[in-house]
């Protein structure tokens, strides 16, 4: 897309400038900020660099011509734009380029669910639970910026206790041991010894205790089962023939007597 290119401003008082001398010609490509011409004004002579990057098309200020702050004096139009006829072609193209573009963003999308997380879970393996502490160079003074390591008191996978000795570092002014700022696992050292660094630089990076693994889930222990409550005792029952009261039983213990039915009753004889 063209580019217009005005007579920029020179100074507070300064209200026009006279074209000196035109550093390209037309059909010339120019970088950005690469000087385009030199202008004079009463107060000083410069050279005016080019906005943007591309080819000039357009001349529109001729040399030794004079024209006010902000006046057009030149069009840059993008790289191979050598005509006015020419630059409307690749809008023409733009629209159609533009349409097959969204055919590759499904192709953009299906690496994004790449097993790139999957080696993350290959970070708790390394003996560290949750996400490592980074342990940096602290403030040793005023005016030290910097420390060399002279030693390291523990190697990578040792076991380390808060405010365990963990290094020791030297300045010009002072020989030191950094702790530990929590308890964990060594998991990585970024500074080797010898190695000088500023101060607040991250040199190692402590884990958490992989001693203290995650205990396995305990099994889910079942539910005690409801205790049944003892059914209420069922009334014992006696056998037919054992009697429950004294009188049963001393009826019982008579010998059996035989009913007799009665006689039926002789009827009286009706008048004789």
């Amino acid at each position: 897309m063209p580019t217009s290119v005005s007579m920029p401003a020179l100074g507070e008082s300064v209200t026009e400038g006279t074209v000196t001398q035109w550093l390209k010609n037309v059909g010339d490509t120019v970088e950005v900020d690469e000087p385009l011409l030199e202008v004079s004004t009463d107060k000083v002579d410069t050279e005016i660099p080019s906005p943007v990057a591309g080819v000039l098309t357009k001349i529109l200020v001729d040399e030794d011509e004079t024209v006010e702050i902000g006046a057009e004096i030149a069009i840059i139009g993008g790289d191979g734009d050598g005509a006015d006829d020419a630059a409307p072609a690749p809008e023409a193209v733009q629209p159609e380029a533009a349409e097959p573009e969204p055919e590759p963003e499904p192709a953009a999308e299906e690496p994004a669910p790449a097993p790139a997380a999957e080696p993350e879970p290959a970070a708790p393996a390394a003996g560290s639970d949750g996400p490592g502490t980074p342990v940096t160079i602290p403030a040793l003074g005023e005016s030290v910026t910097e420390g060399t390591i002279t030693q390291w008191l523990k190697n990578v996978g040792d076991t380390v206790e808060e405010d365990e000795p963990l290094l020791e570092v030297s300045t010009d002014k002072v020989d030191t041991e950094i702790p530990s700022p929590v308890a964990g696992v060594l998991t990585k050292i970024l500074v080797d010894e010898d190695e000088t660094v500023e101060i607040g630089t991250q040199i190692a990076i402590i884990g958490g205790d992989s001693g203290s693994a995650p205990a396995p889930a305990a099994p889910a222990q079942p539910a005690p089962a409801p205790k049944s409550e003892p059914a209420p005792p069922r009334p014992r029952l006696l056998p037919p023939h054992v009697s429950r009261t004294p009188t049963a039983r001393r009826w019982t213990s008579r010998p059996s007597v035989a009913r007799v039915r009665p006689p039926a009753p002789t009827p009286w004889p009706r008048g004789t």
